[in-house]
């Protein structure tokens, strides 16, 4: 689940905040302030250098990484790095490729290894993507047509089930299958542009559908949206609702689904849109684009229903195993409701951060480490005082 969603940032008064690159915390630390009961983000590492990590991915306890980027000052570009964890401490390395900071990103694909992937620039020729593998011992650069079925070009979305199940999405639509021991591309029966999944006899992608009930006809959508099912065995579509508008129906008009989100085998949701792209040129109101936010309860998809509390309004940044997800300015919810908020720290003394600066944490990714209960979160924390204020890349673990 990579998906991102927009949102405003609050910042808290003499707090730190926590949020991802979809959205920053909207409350504060003081005293009396709602926090979740037993959990908290403690400091993994803090970075000396002045700048922010923008990305991660695990491939065991003792072999993570990160993506970082200096702040350089005079208008210059920011200069990335990595940063590695061997099991015992956090080491700068050297990018095993060229470009430009945040227009990396790094997966983790199970036993398969850790991919590295950048562009020189939006709208780039395909041609200028670079791409390199770490295959636990070193990261070997990966130019022209990869090996079998090994997936090829930009990622679109990554799910690991498992580190002998890994499922991708490439920027193609090409679905591929990692099985511990070879990639197998998957033909799937509609358009696919999201993964998500909790087992290996539960994985769920999205997209749509160009053909079936819904689509074409008087007042029929250019194209309906697609739940796709796998069951361990084989790819279903499911049956989901369809949309109309009513008359008179604008041109062009289409449903369908962008992203998944999956807790449990009876605890999926699935988002998207119902819009029209053409425009008629009469004097005749056009009706409004609407959301699609429906729900699986292990059976059949329905409306979905508001998250509860303050969830209500916020998107789920990443999984937290069969418990939940963890959402966007810092909150948690699991799967029987509940909404609460995630405890936050202070940077330590010696840091640069005054005792009266306000901070807020922004974390751009949140991983799960294989193997273990450990969940990391990769990003920085922005201080906000009088005079030097240095950001500070952060690497934070989740205490329960």
């Amino acid at each position: 689940m990579r998906n991102a969603a927009a949102a405003v940032a609050v910042l808290a008064l003499l707090a730190v905040g926590c949020g991802t690159q979809k959205s920053g915390d909207d409350a504060d630390d003081r005293p009396g302030k709602s926090r979740a009961a037993g959990l908290s983000w403690a400091y993994e590492n803090i970075d000396d250098v002045a700048g922010e990590l923008l990305d991660g991915a695990a491939m065991a306890p003792d072999d993570i990484w990160a993506l970082g980027s200096d702040e350089v000052g005079d208008g210059r570009l920011a200069k990335a790095h990595l940063l590695h964890f061997d099991g015992r401490k956090w080491t700068r390395e050297p990018l095993p490729v060229e470009g430009a900071p945040h227009l990396f990103r790094i997966d983790s694909l199970g036993s398969a290894g850790i991919r590295l992937s950048t562009v020189d620039r939006p709208g780039a020729a395909p041609e200028t993507l670079r791409h390199a593998l770490w295959d636990g011992t070193r990261w070997k650069p990966l130019e022209g047509a990869p090996d079998g079925d090994a997936p090829a070009g930009p990622l679109t979305d990554v799910e690991v089930i498992s580190q002998d199940d890994v499922w991708v999405l490439q920027g193609d639509g090409k679905v591929t299958h990692w099985d511990g021991g070879r990639w197998t591309v998957t033909p799937m029966p509609a358009k696919v542009v999201a993964l998500a999944g909790s087992a290996a006899d539960d994985v769920w992608a999205v997209g749509s559908r160009a053909t079936g009930p819904g689509v074409g006809g008087p007042g029929g959508e250019v194209r309906q949206p697609a739940a796709m099912h796998f069951d361990g065995a084989k790819w279903s579509l499911t049956k989901t609702p369809t949309y109309r508008f009513p008359d008179p129906v604008p041109p062009e008009p289409y449903a369908e689904f962008t992203g998944v989100d999956v807790a449990s085998a009876t605890y999926v949701r699935a988002h998207g849109g119902h819009a029209y792209k053409g425009y008629d040129g009469e004097e005749v109101r056009d009706p409004e684009a609407e959301a699609v936010e429906l729900s699986w309860d292990g059976t059949r998809w329905k409306d979905s229903g508001p998250l509860p509390g303050a969830c209500a309004y916020r998107t789920p940044v990443a999984r937290d195993g069969d418990r939940g997800f963890f959402m966007d300015g810092n909150w948690h919810l699991t799967t029987d409701g509940t909404c609460t908020k995630i405890k936050k720290r202070r940077l330590p003394s010696g840091s640069g951060a005054r005792p009266e600066s306000q901070q807020q944490l922004w974390l751009k990714k949140i991983v799960a480490v294989p193997g273990t209960d450990r969940v990391l979160g990769f990003g920085s924390v922005e201080v906000m005082q009088s005079g030097a204020a240095p950001d500070r890349a952060v690497v934070v673990s989740l205490k329960r």
